[in-house]
């Protein structure tokens, strides 16, 4: 469910000297004090306007397990209590955390070629939704990213190599995508419809079930992937009218060749949609698999149903 967190807090130089105080260093050691003691825990100070204390949260890594869900969230509070008991000796400080950003994650463990298969699939997706510009120059990585929301879909085995040389055993193998809510859309919410900056607001399974489905069935659309002979099988055997099936292997066809961009430039918006509602119904994806790309499976399962199990 959640990734990470990121939060800060403004001190008063008194503060700022209590915290040093009862660390026993100066801020500029914090990080690497914080780093020693707790784990998946990251706190440092920037010393600009004042002080600013910035934490930054794990949970992988705090909670020591990868399936996390919301009834984790009085052990969160409780080893995030015991951070700033440590800097401070007054656990009330706690209420004065600010939430800056909050990630969900949907990890997907799969076999190489799938992997490969999926990020060959996403570029065929469209470039841009709402805010969100598309970036897939990278090999492993695809990124749909907006000054407040961002969306993305990386290996994360390959991304750990990269990042720190090896893989931890949970990382092996595994898609992850990935929903990142940025400082600015924290405080839309806050000031829209009152959803408070904290940690406890945004740690539901209900919200990452809710960000996951907006964003990314949106972008990346429902249904299985297939090659086009199969998905020509199912919607030949629907209970669609011979003239919308042959429409609707024709609309396939056309994204196979071009992706979804060009096709929501030839096809009317209502047709457009349509086809989409009609493939979705079928249980199709509206990008297909290749049939020429022997390398890649002739049907594999769309990550994003793992979320309505």
């Amino acid at each position: 469910m959640i990734h990470t967190a990121r939060f800060y807090m403004d001190l008063t130089p008194d503060e700022a000297y209590l915290m040093e105080r009862n660390l026993g260093t100066t801020l500029d050691h914090l990080q690497s004090k914080v780093d020693k003691k707790f784990n998946g825990i990251t706190a440092w100070v920037v010393k600009q306007y004042g002080v600013r204390l910035f934490i930054v949260i794990d949970f992988i890594k705090l909670l020591d397990k990868t399936l996390i869900r919301e009834s984790d969230y009085t052990q969160v509070e409780i080893q995030i209590e015991e951070l700033i008991q440590c800097l401070f000796r007054d656990k009330l400080f706690f209420q004065r955390l600010n939430l800056t950003r909050i990630d969900f994650r949907l990890d997907v463990k799969l076999q190489d070629e799938e992997r490969k298969l999926l990020f060959f699939l996403y570029r065929k997706t469209t470039s841009k939704y709402r805010h969100q510009q598309k970036y897939d120059q990278y090999k492993t990585t695809v990124y749909f990213n907006s000054k407040s929301v961002q969306c993305c879909c990386y290996d994360k085995e390959e991304e750990a190599k990269a990042k720190r040389g090896f893989i931890e055993s949970h990382e092996a193998g595994v898609f992850r995508l990935e929903v990142r809510l940025m400082n600015q859309h924290l405080k839309y919410k806050k000031y829209r419809i009152g959803k408070e900056k904290c940690l406890k607001e945004y740690f539901q399974d209900n919200l990452f079930k809710q960000y996951m489905t907006e964003y990314f069935e949106a972008i990346l659309y429902k249904g299985g992937y297939y090659k086009i002979t199969k998905a020509k099988t199912i919607i030949n055997g629907s209970c669609l009218k011979p003239a919308e099936k042959e429409k609707l292997i024709q609309f396939l066809s056309y994204v196979s060749t071009y992706g979804i961009d060009s096709a929501k430039k030839k096809f009317t918006k209502y047709y457009f949609q349509k086809f989409c509602k009609q493939l979705e119904t079928l249980q199709i994806n509206p990008v297909l698999i290749p049939k020429n790309k022997k390398e890649f499976p002739s049907f594999m399962k769309n990550p994003l149903s793992y979320l309505h199990e």
